[in-house]
């Protein structure tokens, strides 16, 4: 009969091979790292970890959901603290103006992030699940407090909410994209677009 495995112990041993995959993933690329370089990095035997993940995809998606979960619930309660919905915009922008790209591990995070998201353009199952998360965590979001801008007079109501939600992201994914350069000015940028965003959308 084989031993019993606690729910605890199957999440921590799910907790290990994530970050050792998050690890092998920012130092080689998602395409190049293996599973055999989880395995390395992790100690846990690849039988193993195919008992928890059936393939390299599935273990990038669950990182993203994870992170992602995580990341929107903290936003959601930060951005109850704001009565204003420019100031809830503001607040958004200024959190990637926190970023430091010199931190190799941010900055790997990044890569591997758009790593994937060309990845999932060749497989149309991927690629759906990543247009459900696009919508539900970032688009809906933004949206949202567009409405709730428009609807205080703070925000013009001729705007489509969802238009300027993928706007804002669209500016925020092309300036991660361009720190990849070692010279890029993240920071000016991305006060640039700042202003502008919010001057095209101020009532």
């Amino acid at each position: 009969m084989p031993p019993i495995v606690s729910d605890s112990h199957k999440e921590k041993k799910k907790k290990e091979i994530l970050a050792s995959a998050l690890v092998c993933f920012a130092k080689k690329g998602f395409q190049v790292a293996t599973i055999d370089d989880i395995v390395g990095h992790s100690g846990i035997s690849k039988g193993a970890i195919y008992n928890y993940f059936k393939s390299k995809d599935e273990i990038y998606l669950e990182l993203m959901n994870t992170d992602t979960k995580e990341t929107y619930e903290s936003l959601v309660k930060d951005l109850g603290t704001y009565d204003s919905a420019i100031e809830k915009i503001d607040f958004l922008f200024n959190l990637y103006l926190l970023v430091d790209f010199s931190n190799k591990d941010i900055k790997g995070k990044f890569i591997v992030h758009d790593e994937f998201k060309l990845h999932a353009s060749r497989h149309p199952e991927l690629a759906e699940k990543l247009t459900d998360r696009r919508k539900q965590y970032f688009v809906d979001l933004l949206a949202g407090i567009i409405k709730e801008g428009q609807e205080s007079g703070e925000i013009k109501k001729d705007l489509h909410p969802e238009v300027m939600a993928d706007l804002f992201w669209s500016m925020i994914n092309g300036v991660t994209v361009q720190s990849v350069y070692t010279d890029y000015p993240f920071k000016q940028v991305l006060t640039e677009m700042k202003q502008m965003f919010l001057e095209k959308i101020k009532a």
